[in-house]
């Protein structure tokens, strides 16, 4: 079987597209379908089903797709040694990151180690906090960074940047009372922009809560979003009162778009963690990215 015909019926699959597997391959889609025809004529099956411009997996795709990503993660292996006995580190690695240190940590790490590892390259998934430790631990993403420590024994973890929590409001929301310090009674009253569930800084703000009697559920929450990003611009608008990371919030404080609102009961500090498989194989760009230091 060649190789590139397998990695186009691979890229079909992940994508559950032949116009986008082409994208991905820099190839055209008659290509990448002509590949894959060629495949099932070799084996005499059908590998997906055209449901219009849905594409699905038969039984035997699924079975021929199971083998062949061991059979890659084996090729990616031999590649590694290699590289290994010639003293480079190349490649490409993907990193899932939560929101705040995909925006606000990641680049500036990247950068400096870009400048030092020319040859690796990266592909960075944005998820919540849960999903991205989900996926480290499962394998799909060899490396993530988290603003909450792992609980999973299989992961291990390293201090990577540390951050405060806080309250941020439009500065011209009509709702908003001029306070010097906010009281958790009137922060009750005001309207919330909230983080849905499996976000960091939400579990952060439901433990500061918790210690005060509360629960999110005595929060007159306005709007739920899933980013950061979206958290702050609906603050930044005057849709409510929003609890988030000062990293995040920084560009939007200089420019007087939001300001902190203070609120010492809610007020805290946080981490951000690198995190990675304790028994994954340490691909030479895995490990150096992982034992790279700022």
């Amino acid at each position: 079987m060649d190789i590139r015909k397998l990695e186009a019926f691979c890229k079909v699959y992940e994508l559950q597209s032949f116009s986008k597997a082409g994208e991905a391959m820099f190839l055209s889609q008659p290509t990448i379908s002509s590949h894959v025809a060629n495949l099932e004529d070799e084996l005499g099956v059908k590998l997906f089903d055209r449901l219009g411009r849905k594409v699905m997996p038969t039984q035997a795709g699924d079975v021929l797709y199971e083998n062949m990503i061991s059979i890659f993660r084996n090729l990616d292996r031999a590649k590694a040694a290699i590289e290994v006995l010639r003293d480079r580190v190349v490649g490409e690695l993907q990193v899932g990151c939560s929101t705040i240190p995909s925006h606000s940590i990641l680049p500036g790490m990247l950068k400096a180690f870009s400048a030092k590892y020319p040859e690796v390259t990266f592909t960075v998934h944005t998820a919540d906090s849960a999903e991205v430790l989900r996926r480290v631990a499962c394998g799909d993403w060899p490396v993530g960074i988290v603003g909450k420590k792992p609980e999973e024994e299989e992961l291990t973890s390293k201090l990577l940047a540390e951050d405060e929590t806080i309250l941020v409001a439009s500065p011209k929301a009509p709702w908003l009372p001029s306070m010097a310090t906010y009281d958790l009674d009137t922060l009750m009253g005001l309207p919330w922009v909230m983080r849905t569930k499996g976000s960091a800084t939400r579990m952060v703000l439901e433990n500061a809560l918790a210690l005060t009697g509360h629960t999110l559920q005595n929060l007159n929450i306005r709007c739920k979003v899933e980013g950061t990003c979206e958290s702050l611009a609906h603050a930044a608008c005057g849709v409510g009162v929003c609890f988030t990371s000062k990293l995040a919030a920084q560009p939007l404080l200089e420019n007087g778009e939001v300001i902190q609102l203070r609120a010492p009961a809610l007020e805290g500090r946080r981490e951000f963690y690198l995190v990675h498989h304790g028994g994954r194989y340490m691909f030479p760009a895995l490990k150096a990215f992982v034992e790279f230091h700022l």
